[in-house]
């Protein structure tokens, strides 16, 4: 699952939302490097160490105090007491525009008069300018929201307006970059105004029925707006749209569907239609090449009330659309040609799979079945729901040859066509939705971690479908009996595969041990996860009691690290990592099915050792505790804060 994929399922971020983070001390191994140990002259309440991706300015403050931090030298660099240099004893109205690195502060505006704004340099503190005609609130212009959505980096412009105009300010200056005088046509509440999100334009709205549109840059009124018009933005950016790029044909392809708003209606939950709408468009002039619709039968995520289980994947001329089937058989991918939108053929196909745990819980695995693969003019298709590997004409989708039934998995991570063999890999971990049924109140809605499966390895023969060997097979000519396949990975021709027990290079053509390295003679437990990094060109063994590099180019163990660790994804996905390599990651204390996580270990794989260790807390709280690429993160106990250097 790919980073965004599993920031985006998981909202376990709730349970560590904590306001205070107590230092903990870890005694059973290394520490990381403290860069700054900083104590604050008062407890921020306000603004909470709010920060710049890359720990340069940290914005604290009351509302009688305030202050900027630099989080890379430990230094205040300036503070500021409102009562003292603004003659408020508060401010309660406090924003910060990170772009601009602009504080704005101010008093509510009352029917006497408008609060004074403030405007302070971030860097000094100083006060760059200050006006009492910008209102804070008009209608739905909201100051608090239009600070910092409603400014442009092209002009270092703000969107403030008065009673009587509109204006473009220049935030450093207070320099009225172009002003748009205005005249309510209808009540004041129905005023507001904005930077469009998908145009370079303002929009002014006076009335019910009276609005106009003006650039960004100039205040030039325009009557077309399809010139400033950002399609493929706005496409993107649509309640239950999603777009697949298809660089080869230099397009790019929406499929979106409408919110059923009966249902939305009566429960809140925006649930999409399954009448989908799929638009093909040129990558270049956003022009649209064509439109259809098709009836896409899919599951909804529950949990986050936001994702619906369809997809889409080009491969070798075709457009595979992934859904569940639909009571019509032989339904859920539906494949269609990519020039036209035309149905090319259909075929049987799960994009999630659902099944009854106990009485009162009903687990739904997202994306149980793989990509299909295209290879020398025919379609290789995983059929979840008869647990079976079907072939079809890629053109035609005539059916070619159906598989005998593989073990019911949870998850199927590997396909691949090679040496006139499908080579499949079942079992995986998977993050599940589960809906549980109590007997007062709603269902309990939440994801759950299973790394539990039916794992093996089948490779058919591409032509008939026939079994050519498995782990069956392995088993008898390694005498190496195993229950569990930690990775799969097809490399310059070469077959690795890790179990449990063991690593090896097997023979494509007929599953035959080529190589092996005995993992188990280092004494670190059983191998939970394998990862193969082509940059460096090594491949890392994730085991129950400690890390293994192996060398796939030599077979030879480069190095190992003991620790604990535990199934589940790597800790390198929560703290802004930017190279998973360099910033290696896992959690070592707590419990992946039950996703609480005490301890995470960061680890360097060039030396293979432990950088230090810390609370897993850290990786789940709503303002990021690391700064970006992962090379910093902090801890804070009321006024005392500390940056520790991650590598």
């Amino acid at each position: 699952m790919k980073t965004y994929e599993i920031k985006q399922h998981l909202t376990i971020t709730a349970l560590f939302l904590f306001s205070l983070l107590s230092v903990k001390i870890f005694a059973g191994g290394p520490e990381f490097r403290e860069l700054q140990n900083i104590r604050l002259p008062f407890t921020p309440s306000v603004k909470w160490y709010v920060h710049t991706n890359d720990f340069k300015f940290f914005l604290c403050s009351t509302k009688a105090d305030m202050l900027m931090l630099d989080g890379t030298t430990g230094k205040i660099l300036w503070q500021k007491n409102f009562e003292k240099d603004f003659s408020n004893k508060k401010f309660s109205n406090q924003f910060w525009n990170k772009s601009a690195n602009v504080v704005l502060v101010y008093d509510e505006d009352t029917k006497k008069g408008i609060a004074t704004k403030y405007f302070l340099d971030g860097k000094t503190g100083n006060l760059l300018w200050s006006s009492n005609k910008y209102v804070s609130e008009l209608g739905d212009y909201q100051l608090s929201v239009g600070f910092s959505d409603y400014y442009d980096e092209v002009t270092n412009g703000v969107l403030l307006p008065t009673k009587e105009s509109v204006d473009l300010v220049d935030v450093n200056t207070g320099k009225t970059i172009w002003s748009k005088p205005i005249t309510l046509t209808g009540k004041s509440k129905d005023f507001d105004c904005f930077i469009m999100t998908y145009y370079d334009l303002v929009k002014i709205i006076t009335g019910k029925d009276n609005e106009i549109c003006v650039t960004v840059n100039e205040g030039k009124e325009v009557a077309d707006y399809d010139s400033y018009f950002n399609k493929k933005k706005y496409l993107a950016d649509r309640k239950h749209a999603k777009i697949l790029d298809i660089p080869e044909k230099e397009m790019y392809v929406l499929m979106i569907t409408e919110t059923n708003n009966a249902f939305s209606f009566l429960t809140g939950i925006e649930l999409p239609q399954f009448d989908m709408t799929f638009k093909g468009y040129n990558s270049k002039t956003d022009a649209l090449i064509w439109s259809k619709k098709y009836h896409i039968n899919c599951a909804f995520d529950w949990v986050s009330k936001q994702d619906y289980f369809a997809r889409m994947h080009y491969d070798d001329g075709n457009l595979f659309i992934e859904h569940n089937p639909s009571p019509k058989p032989g339904t859920g991918l539906t494949v269609l040609d990519p020039d036209n939108g035309e149905m090319k053929w259909e075929a049987n196909f799960s994009a999630s799979e659902s099944k009854v745990s106990g009485l009162r819980k009903l687990l739904t695995t997202p994306y149980p079945a793989p990509d299909p693969v295209t290879f020398n003019g025919k379609t290789f298709v995983v059929n979840k729901t008869k647990n079976i590997v079907s072939c079809y004409e890629a053109n035609s989708g005539t059916k070619i040859w159906d598989s005998e039934k593989f073990p019911d998995a949870q998850k199927i991570p590997f396909l691949v066509v090679t040496n006139g063999l499908v080579i499949m890999g079942h079992g995986g971990d998977a993050l599940k939705c589960a809906s549980i049924t109590q007997d007062k109140g709603p269902n309990i809605e939440r994801y759950e971690y299973n790394n539990k499966d039916k794992y093996g390895i089948i490779a058919y023969d591409a032509a008939s479908g026939k079994i050519v060997w498995s782990n069956e097979t392995i088993e008898k000519k390694a005498k190496d009996k195993f229950d569990f396949i930690a990775g799969l990975d097809y490399i310059d021709g070469k077959l690795f595969c890790a179990t449990d027990k063991n690593f090896m290079i097997l023979d494509p053509k007929n599953g035959d041990v080529v190589n092996s390295v005995p993992v188990a003679k280092e004494k670190l437990g059983d191998t939970w996860k394998m990862f193969y990094f082509p940059k460096e060109g090594k491949i890392i063994l994730n085991c129950d009691n400690g890390i293994i590099k192996i060398n796939p180019a030599t077979m030879k163990i480069e190095g190992t690290v003991k620790t604990p660790t535990f199934p589940f994804y790597q800790a390198s996905a929560y703290m802004n990592a930017d190279d998973l390599y360099q910033d290696y990651a896992v959690f070592t204390e707590g419990d992946g099915v039950k996703m609480t996580f005490k301890e995470f270990a960061s680890i360097d794989l060039d030396k293979m050792a432990v950088r230090g260790l810390d609370d897993g807390n850290l990786l789940f709280f709503n303002i990021p505790h690391f700064s970006n690429g992962g090379e910093m993160f902090y801890k804070v106990d009321g006024p005392e804060i500390v940056i520790y250097s991650v590598k």
